[in-house]
């Protein structure tokens, strides 16, 4: 962990002080996140979220190394239920494990134009919660919100398609699509399966892992000018 860190900075350091006039840009992603390695032995099933990012630096032929955020989020549980209330079908997160991601982005393209491959890496962190709802024998709702947070850190690659841009080619538009590979340090998350409600108390196990997911993402890149 402590040589990543000694990386990280080294990247920030570079980054900052040659290219702070590098053209920003703006991403939107669909993500299917795939659990793996000892986590999937914990929970198997594949959680579907979304990521935003802003890169303050992006990279280009010109200056092929980029500096940005990501927020991601993506749900491991979703299914379809009834409505408690309405009695409509909707897509429900009750019992869910939740993973909000917030990560510094370093990333290298060598090459621009219409076809532009590039390899990432990221650090930040990962906060992880589950709210859970269970109707007593007397159809009361009782709540149960468990929560914890992990450092978390990962490597990407993808490629970015061009779609269009404008006359003067200063704003652009791409298609992106992108892997990704991201741990964590230990973290506490809870059993979806093991939640039960009993003499006005809830029982549940936690687990003590690491996150391993592979995530693969779609979206757009939006180049300012």
């Amino acid at each position: 962990m402590k040589s990543y860190l000694k990386i990280l900075t080294l990247l920030l350091t570079i980054i900052s002080t040659h290219f702070i006039n590098a053209q920003p840009s703006a991403s939107l992603y669909f993500t299917t996140a795939f659990p793996i390695n000892d986590y999937k032995l914990f929970d198997d099933e594949v959680g579907y979220g979304g990521n935003l990012e802003f890169l303050f630096i992006t990279p280009s032929k010109a200056k092929p190394m980029g500096m940005g955020i990501s927020f991601s989020y993506f749900t491991q549980g979703l299914y379809f239920a009834t409505d408690s209330y309405t009695g409509e079908t909707i897509l429900s997160d009750n019992k869910a494990n939740n993973f909000s991601n917030l990560h510094l982005i370093f990333q290298i393209a060598p090459t621009g134009g219409t076809v532009s491959p590039y390899i990432e890496t990221f650090f930040g962190g990962s906060y992880i919660f589950s709210y859970s709802q269970i109707f007593t024998l007397d159809y009361v709702p009782v709540s149960l919100y468990y929560d914890d947070w992990a450092w978390s850190y990962g490597v990407g690659a993808g490629i970015k398609l061009l779609i269009g841009s404008d006359d003067d080619g200063g704003s652009s538009l791409y298609l992106d699509l992108k892997g990704r590979y991201l741990m964590s340090s230990d973290v506490s998350v809870l059993d979806r399966q093991s939640i039960r409600y009993a003499n006005n108390s809830f029982y549940y196990n936690v687990n003590e892992t690491q996150i391993n997911f592979v995530a693969l993402q779609v979206g757009l890149v939006f180049y300012f000018m």
